[in-house]
């Protein structure tokens, strides 16, 4: 079966949009995403102590619950940028070069 045009843009649509640039700040969302709520919680651990906390292992879940939630609701802004970048460069299409217009030319000339 012979690919069409549609299938072709189609095509276009949902790969081209995917720059290698795109793919480094993505990268770098991730990382920052999983990276630093993990990295803070972490060192907020180290305050809660046995002796010193009436309840520290409840404290200490309760960390862990609220580094995941801070996980989970940077991971969905990421992908919510993404899809917005998606819609973006689905929404400008392929970029034409053409000439430029006569008008530009005979102003340029005449400065």
């Amino acid at each position: 079966m012979k690919a069409t045009q549609g299938d072709k843009d189609l095509h276009d649509a949902l790969t081209l949009w995917f720059t290698p640039a795109l793919r480094k700040r993505l990268l770098l969302g991730l990382a920052a995403s999983i990276g630093l709520p993990w990295l803070l919680g972490e060192w907020a651990k180290t305050f809660v102590q046995p002796g010193l906390h009436n309840d520290a292992e409840r404290m200490q879940l309760l960390i862990d619950f609220i580094v995941r939630g801070a996980m989970l609701f940077s991971l969905t802004m990421l992908l919510t940028w993404l899809i917005g970048r998606w819609i973006l460069a689905v929404m400008k299409g392929k970029q034409y070069l053409g000439d430029a217009f006569p008008e530009d030319e005979a102003q340029a000339r005449h400065d």
